[in-house]
């Protein structure tokens, strides 16, 4: 029996086809976000998974050991300079300024070729979602490290 249906004449779109197979990457937004939140260390983190969704885990590594050398300068900075909330507050700028200036370098052409090639991005809420568990990571390493070379817990006033 014949039937009388047409052939199937799906066209595919290859700007889709591509889209399905690039991973999903962290805009530069959504770096931002996090390096407010949590820090360069959650900026280092999210161009490190950025670089080995691109299969550039070298260059991934490098990022995150870049972050984590300077979350640690900006530690001694603060410990040593005058510890008010205005630097605090400069500090905090400053690194990201700083995270996204490198981002925009090292990745912002590949943002613009990405984006023309459909691919998608991480939710911010997942940049969030970093950015809050990379101050966890911090405040928890600072507890330790004061509780490890603070020196005496003075005794509790009677």
């Amino acid at each position: 029996m014949l039937s009388s249906r047409p052939p199937c004449t799906t066209s595919v779109n290859p700007r889709s086809a591509v889209n399905n197979k690039l991973p999903p990457l962290y805009s530069l937004t959504a770096i931002g976000i996090a390096t407010f939140l949590g820090s360069a260390l959650a900026g280092g983190y999210m161009l490190a998974v950025n670089y080995a969704a691109l299969g550039k885990r070298r260059f991934g590594m490098q990022a995150l050991y870049g972050s984590i050398i300077l979350v640690i300068c900006l530690v001694i900075a603060q410990a040593t300079l005058f510890n008010t909330p205005q630097l605090a507050i400069l500090l905090t700028i400053g690194q990201v300024l700083l995270v996204l200036l490198l981002t925009q370098k090292l990745q912002g052409p590949m943002f613009a070729t990405y984006e023309e090639m459909g691919g998608k991005y991480y939710s911010n809420w997942r940049a969030v979602l970093v950015g809050f568990i990379a101050s966890i990571v911090l405040a928890t390493t600072s507890i330790l490290f004061v509780l490890m070379f603070g020196g005496p817990v003075p005794a509790p006033a009677s």
